[in-house]
């Protein structure tokens, strides 16, 4: 499974949109760096850090977004946003524990796989080609 943006995902607003590329790309990367024979767990590491700022970042531009649109349903969306960026503090809690315990075996590192391609990409892919479509319909319907 590739992961990454496409047209029907777009939410008529450049920066979200290219925004959203630029997370699918580090979640891309996240699965290659996993997937490769011999995991860089220096790389792992940066890639999973840079994408938390980022996420945490895009959301808050999203959330700006959608207030400034005076989207109706904020409150709800951004209930969405905290219980994913809850989530991957988690799953960076579980990844920090798994590397400095200093051995990875082939099974956890499938385990790891198999979560960032349902949790990470998944998600990400439904959030943005779903859930965010709701926003830009409304604001699309309601600009002037």
């Amino acid at each position: 499974m590739e992961v990454k943006w496409i047209p029907s995902m777009s939410v008529n607003e450049k920066t979200i949109d290219n925004q959203h590329k630029k997370l699918l790309a580090q979640i891309e990367k996240i699965i290659q760096i996993i997937s490769s024979l011999e995991v860089n767990m220096s790389v792992l590491r940066e890639t999973i850090r840079f994408l938390y700022e980022y996420i945490k970042d895009h959301l808050s531009y999203e959330e700006g977004y959608m207030r400034k649109n005076n989207y109706p349903d904020i409150e709800k969306h951004k209930e969405i946003h905290r219980n994913f960026v809850q989530f991957y503090e988690n799953f960076q809690k579980e990844l920090k524990e798994k590397i400095t315990s200093g051995y990875f075996s082939s099974i956890e590192i499938k385990e790891l796989l198999e979560k960032v391609k349902e949790h990470l990409a998944d998600w990400w892919i439904n959030h943005i080609s779903t859930i965010d479509q709701t926003y830009a319909k409304y604001i699309k319907s309601h600009s002037k």
